[in-house]
């Protein structure tokens, strides 16, 4: 009986675990198809907004023209674009995740290079750096009104020794071993990491986390084997 109970708690938590993940990689998508959606448009219309302002040019109305110009500034400032990886994936998901960190007032340092193509499932990069992002945005947005050390988030993805290293430092004030670190229950925290590790574990990667005088640090290796043709 008691092997019973424990199996249905355990089958509960795998199934409250499926539909996070399910939510996450719906979120992720719509993350994506909501940039690409803005960029197409923008790219669109690029020759129209060309001869609009040559024809404020030509007719000399410069007022006109800076308005303009300040309404395209403001379009583009909504698709931000921190890094420029030319990976699909990889971008969407750093730009918008920390475009909204940003603007909660995080300080950032990001430097990303990565292969147009990688053998590594464009879900799983989802899952890894959308999770990875996801916690570090979490715990500096909670730093922002306790007092100390700025909150910052540092991202560097970039391939290294036949391998894609991929590192997130943020500031986290408090030790993160009694919350963050734990796998027990279905929360945020610990439904991101056990995420990430199964994901780096299936591409047969390592993963390193440290935590240290308030600043908490995740280290991803998965082998750089880029995709044939």
């Amino acid at each position: 009986m008691i092997g019973l109970i424990l199996l249905t708690i355990y089958q509960r938590k795998e199934l409250n675990f499926h539909k996070l993940q399910q939510k996450e990689l719906d979120d992720y998508a719509t993350e994506v198809e909501s940039i690409y959606r803005q960029l197409r448009g923008i790219r669109h219309d690029y020759r129209n907004h060309l001869q609009v302002m040559e024809a404020f040019t030509e007719t000399k109305q410069l007022a006109q023209l800076r308005q303009y110009i300040r309404q395209l500034t403001n379009e583009m400032n909504q698709v931000d674009t921190i890094i420029r990886t030319g990976n699909t994936m990889i971008d969407a998901l750093v730009n918008t995740k920390l475009t909204r960190a940003q603007e909660a007032g995080v300080a950032l340092d990001a430097t990303a290079i990565a292969p147009r193509n990688l053998a590594i499932e464009d879900v799983d990069l989802a899952i890894i750096i959308g999770n990875l992002l996801n916690n570090a945005v979490e715990a500096t947005t909670l730093q922002l009104s306790a007092k100390g050390m700025a909150p910052f988030i540092r991202l560097y993805i970039a391939p290294m020794k036949n391998n894609l290293y991929i590192s997130v430092t943020n500031t986290m004030f408090k030790n993160p071993q009694a919350r963050f670190m734990s796998l027990k229950g279905v929360n945020r925290q610990g439904y991101g990491l056990r995420r990430i590790d199964q994901t780096v574990d299936k591409n047969k990667g390592h993963v390193n986390r440290q935590w240290e005088d308030g600043v908490f640090v995740t280290e991803i290796t998965l082998p750089l084997l880029e995709k044939a043709g």
